[in-house]
């Protein structure tokens, strides 16, 4: 301590500066308002106090203003107070006369041109010694914060080498300007270091341990203004911590809520599948003999669908499942109902199920009774015929049915009149393979039993010209439905398995 009380100090002299407007033509409200221009312009160059800037009023009249006077306790300002005269004279031109005085040394210049004006930095830069200038510099940089800034380092480094002063001799100012400050920053880091050690072990800290912090800061000699900051940092970080915990304890509550909830819906889910499955087992076995439920196992299922409060329309759609999956199923794309035809096949009553078939194609075609010609045949729906075809098949252990006369036409190499004979709708007397005459039966002397010939059934009332007498189909009208069956029931070729019901199922 003893050596730095014997460093040299350089005593820096206040600069003083005059600055008048003295423009010949301006009324003195005009000088006022160039005057406030000039005043407004330094303000916001913040390079002195306020006290320190004082106008000058105008001799002649006492309530005006000819000028400023203004006193720099940093002479390196210089050049920023010519800058923004400059800056000023740029924007609203007027003659001003600007005198500069350091000490026994003047500089006087008088202008309205901004240009001129800047001609005068460099020689202001010879109003103070070099050493004083740049000590000056570097003491206005320390005071800011008590370090160095990437920019003012590189300012400082420019103003070396306009000064022309040494490396070492510049270092060694920066070191005496930046003294006092570092010292400073030194122990403030101490405190922090403590202060983040004393949270590593506990956090939040005691009142205990934060007396005990307050002695420390006053024993390094820092005030409480001094150490603020980094206590606010200490709470900043607590707080944000806290948040963050409440946040996640918040997340954490919500997820634990959805969880629960979505449990709960999971398992009303999985209790509302167990009793549709109870009811499925129910109706499974209220159906297992009969396609109907009889008047008592209906009353049964009405008190089960009540007792596991099974909404009408759900216990509607599981006793459709269940009926096709045992009875065969009954879709249809032209909105007809087969349910009893079902019912007169499963009950083997051939004859009737066979005019129910008819009237299901006429209508779902709209020809109202009339029969088919081929190209009505051609907008038979695939789906519908499929769903026919499937019932006869299910019935009759795949005898009857459009695969089982798909399978007689491809047999008899697709010609119409062999396959007319050959499912028992016509007779014939021949020698070999050559038919002589032939017979056409009347519809009432077909056979609706399942000693049938295969194919048989259904017949093709819907296409038959008249069923008084002969029962007649056109052999070419025998040609469009096959050409219309191979669209929608593919046939790989002769002797391919028929992919039918059986059991139950399709």
């Amino acid at each position: 301590m003893a050596e730095e009380s014997l460093s040299p100090v350089i005593a820096v002299k206040p600069v003083s500066i005059i600055l008048q407007v003295v423009e010949g033509s301006l009324s003195v409200e005009d000088r006022d308002r160039a005057v406030q221009g000039l005043w407004d312009r330094l303000i916001q160059l913040e390079i002195t106090p306020t006290a320190n800037m004082t106008p000058l009023v105008d001799s002649r009249h006492s309530d005006h203003h000819a000028g400023l006077q203004v006193l720099l306790r940093e002479p390196e300002r210089v050049s920023t107070l010519v800058q923004g005269v400059s800056d000023r004279l740029a924007e609203a031109p007027v003659e001003i006369r600007l005198l500069i005085a350091l000490g026994q040394i003047q500089v006087q210049i008088q202008t309205k041109y901004a240009e001129r004006l800047l001609g005068l930095l460099p020689a202001l830069d010879t109003l103070l010694p070099a050493r004083q200038l740049f000590q000056a510099r570097a003491e206005t940089y320390a005071l800011r914060g008590g370090e160095l800034s990437p920019v003012e380092q590189a300012n400082l480094e420019l103003l070396r080498h306009r000064l022309n002063l040494s490396p070492e001799m510049a270092e060694s100012i920066i070191a005496r300007a930046l003294g006092p400050y570092l010292d400073r920053q030194a122990k403030l880091q101490k405190y922090r270091e403590v202060l983040n050690a004393e949270l590593d072990r506990q956090s939040p800290l005691s009142d205990t341990t934060w007396a005990e912090l307050r002695k420390l800061y006053q024993a390094l000699g820092l005030a409480y203004e001094d150490v603020a900051p980094i206590d606010q940092e200490y709470i900043a970080r607590i707080q944000a911590e806290v948040t963050r915990l409440q946040q996640q304890e918040e997340m954490t509550r919500l997820q634990e809520a959805t969880r629960l909830q979505e449990e709960e819906v999971q398992r009303e889910i999985e209790v509302q599948q167990d009793k549709a499955d109870n009811y499925r087992q129910e109706f499974r076995a209220a159906i297992a003999k009969t396609l109907y439920p009889s008047e008592f196992d209906r009353g049964r299922l009405e008190q089960a669908r009540r007792l596991w409060e099974l909404d009408p329309d759900e216990v509607r759609a599981i006793e459709r499942e269940v009926t096709d999956e045992r009875y065969g199923p009954i879709e249809s794309k032209s909105r007809l109902d087969y349910s009893r035809l079902r019912q007169l096949l499963w009950l083997n009553q051939w004859e009737p199920a066979d005019q129910e078939t008819e009237r299901l194609i006429l209508t779902a075609l709209s020809h109202d009774m009339h029969p088919l010609d081929g190209n009505a045949i051609l907008r038979l729906n695939c789906v519908d015929i499929q769903t026919i075809d499937a019932l006869w098949a299910l019935y009759s252990r795949r005898k009857f049915g459009f695969r089982a006369q798909q399978q007689v036409y491809l047999q008899r190499d697709n010609r119409a009149d062999d396959f007319l004979v050959a499912v028992g709708w016509q007779d014939s007397v021949g020698l070999g393979n050559v038919n002589l005459l032939t017979r056409r039966k009347p519809y009432r002397d077909l056979q609706f039993s399942l000693d049938a010939p295969a194919g048989h059934l259904p017949t093709w009332r819907w296409a038959a010209d008249t069923l008084e007498g002969a029962y007649v189909v056109d052999e070419e009208i025998v040609d469009t439905v096959f050409l219309h069956l191979e669209k929608c029931m593919p046939t790989p070729g002769l002797g391919t398995a028929l992919g039918t019901p059986d059991g139950g199922t399709r």
